[in-house]
């Protein structure tokens, strides 16, 4: 078991600071198991790999991206239902692709690139994206989400839930070669066959067939689609895409081209009234790609389509996506903008136009102004499927305050009577306090309690520093969260206003002395 754990977590090793769990709330969406995804900012321990193969619950999320923007492992995300698994592998195989696939929680498939030496996320994202497209799923998230993640920012990126939650007994398995669900140690070894080399994975081009070489400085989708063999439902759309290639790449004898297309690629050729259509259609104006519809959307690569010469250029809108919540006392947002690492407000991210601005001031993009209600659907859209980071409740604002009161009541020194609370000392004493029981009742209750000068409490805070609360945050934070309040006293005979809060005190532990009146052997 200890070795078996060792070789899956040198499988899916990722960032070691934070990692992923996923809550199911039991219902499905579009598919999909429903809940809620959270990140933890702890680290990544070998518990956490151990109760994952041993199948406790929640299974283990890891994010594949590392402070280094460097990645070992990559994977596209498939939530396409119902899927033939075997087809898939196939597929994958006929086109010589170093992917092992795995199934995913929700009976999709995750389709991972693995990699002996961290690569540049940016050549993992590039590569998983190209390779979604010929293998119909250009769709698919592809993990890791990002090319960078803003590791001084607080951000962590997005988790993937693994496989093989539960060990060989897992729904979450991989599959051999012929279409087979795979043992954890038959896995391990489809990954020693695939896993690839950073030299390899750059050098790696997909084998087609030589009278589509021509194709290289158009879009993706039409090699993969003549390639493939074109779809009869998708003839129209298809042979309307070459006629924009063809338009930009021949001015003079596009038209022939068209024709030339529709009797040399398409299976079963469109009649020459449609064909003839389409170019009248073309003579009229110039129109842009339709990226959007089938069947080329299915086989889309955007990132290369955009640097070839006669592909999408700057046609599309940049691409936002994988919105991410900071879980502070003051929530900060990241999302991905083609891939490229971006922090907000929540002012920014509801305001498009304030969401622009940051947009060229971070990643040097300025994405299209679209109506509100589109840019508002969009936000819609992202919030379903929003990662929270949940952050140590030490480290936040209140936190922070709850701790410094604690120090505070602890280190000032204890009051021997209520007049020594002028000097900044606090007094323990019991106090009543009314509280409902779970039926309703009401009860009058003992705690013990500890009183303080607001003004003390102040001036060790600024001491210490801490500048995150007025005093009416921290007098509300008292009565509403600490089940405190203030309370007027006579200290030396004048009446004080004072506060108090319920107050648990420690007990010194002794710890056992040795006996010194014993003989020592020296």
């Amino acid at each position: 078991m200890e070795d078996r754990v060792k070789k899956f977590k040198k499988v899916f090793y990722g960032l070691d600071r934070a990692y992923g769990q996923f809550k199911s709330d039991g219902g499905m969406e579009n598919g999909k198991a429903s809940g809620k995804a959270f990140i933890l900012k702890q680290p990544v321990t070998d518990q956490l790999w151990i109760d994952h193969i041993e199948g406790k619950d929640p299974s283990l999320g890891i994010i594949p991206i590392r402070d280094d923007s460097t990645c070992i492992w990559g994977c596209i995300d498939v939530d396409t239902y119902p899927l033939d698994y075997g087809v898939i592998v196939s597929k994958i195989r006929n086109l010589k692709l170093p992917l092992v696939m795995c199934r995913s929680k929700s009976g999709g498939a995750h389709i991972f690139l693995f990699t002996k030496e961290p690569v540049p996320a940016k050549l993992m994202r590039e590569k998983l994206i190209e390779w979604s497209g010929e293998l119909g799923y250009a769709n698919c998230e592809v993990f890791p989400k990002q090319i960078e993640i803003k590791a001084d920012r607080g951000d962590t990126g997005n988790f993937l839930n693994l496989p093989y939650h539960g060990g060989d007994d897992s729904m979450r398995h991989g599959f051999t070669d012929d279409g087979g669900g795979a043992t954890l140690d038959e896995f391990f070894s489809l990954y020693d066959t695939y896993c690839t080399t950073e030299k390899d994975l750059r050098k790696f081009k997909i084998e087609r067939r030589k009278d589509l070489a021509y194709l290289d400085d158009g879009p993706p989708c039409l090699a993969t689609l003549m390639g493939q063999g074109i779809p009869e439902g998708g003839r129209d759309n298809t042979l309307y895409q070459y006629a924009v290639y063809a338009k930009k790449k021949w001015p003079d004898d596009w038209q022939n081209k068209i024709d030339e297309f529709n009797h040399k690629y398409m299976e079963r050729p469109l009649g020459s009234q449609q064909v003839q259509k389409t170019i009248r259609q073309h003579e009229k104006k110039d129109y842009q790609y339709k990226c959007k519809d089938q069947p080329m959307c299915g086989v889309c690569s955007s990132i290369q389509c955009r640097t070839r010469p006669y592909g999408i250029g700057d046609d599309i809108d940049y691409k936002v996506s994988d919105l991410t919540k900071f879980q502070s006392d003051k929530s900060i947002w990241f999302l991905n903008i083609d891939g490229e690492r971006m922090r907000v407000s929540t002012e920014e991210l509801y305001n498009q136009h304030k969401f622009r601005l940051a947009c060229m001031d971070q990643v040097h993009a300025l994405p299209n102004l679209m109506p509100q209600q589109m840019w508002t659907r969009k936000i819609q859209a992202l919030m379903k499927e929003v990662e929270v980071i949940k952050l140590p409740y030490e480290i936040s604002k209140t936190g922070k305050f709850e701790s410094l009161l604690e120090k505070f009541l602890e280190d000032q020194g204890e009051a021997d009577n209520i007049d020594e609370i002028r000097i900044g000392k606090a007094l323990f004493e019991e106090r009543e306090y009314i509280e409902k029981t779970d039926s309703g009742k009401v009860d009058k209750v003992k705690k013990m309690t500890a009183y303080f000068k607001m003004d003390s409490l102040e001036k060790f805070l600024e001491k210490n520093r801490f500048k995150d609360f007025s005093t009416q945050e921290m007098t509300a934070h008292i009565r509403d969260k600490l089940g405190g309040g203030d309370t007027r006293r006579k200290v030396l005979n004048k009446t004080t206003y004072m506060w108090y809060v319920p107050w648990q005190k420690k007990v010194d532990t002794e710890l056992d002395r040795p006996n010194m009146d014993e003989e020592t052997p020296f």
